[in-house]
């Protein structure tokens, strides 16, 4: 078996990432350049549902990801904390949640 995404995971570090141009591919649509993520430690986090679904698929074949796109990560073990401005701001996407509400549970700990 080959591993495809989604790629869900949860970090020992606090995460922080932006979008500074193109799209990029776990939220094409849903994070814009000049957009950002705070995932704290332990956070779950991964690709709007469209993704998954289409990374659940797609035929298994070579792909390019990311073309004319460019992003940034920061890690750190230092816990991470939204300033009182980003906290504040009207911009900020207080749905951001419901991008994996509709992705379907298909983990079974009885099949082997």
């Amino acid at each position: 078996h080959t591993f495809r995404p989604p790629y869900f995971h949860r970090n020992c570090m606090s995460e922080f990432m932006g979008l500074i141009r193109g799209e990029y591919e776990a939220k094409k649509g849903g994070f814009l350049p000049g957009g950002a993520s705070l995932h704290s430690m332990m956070t779950p986090h991964g690709p709007d549902a469209h993704t998954v679904e289409h990374a659940t698929t797609r035929d298994l074949m070579p792909g390019r990801v990311a073309d004319n796109t460019q992003s940034f990560m920061f890690e750190s073990m230092f816990q991470l904390r939204l300033t009182k401005w980003a906290t504040d701001n009207k911009q900020r996407d207080h749905d951001y949640f419901k991008a994996w509400q509709s992705i379907p549970i298909t983990f079974n700990p009885s099949q082997r």
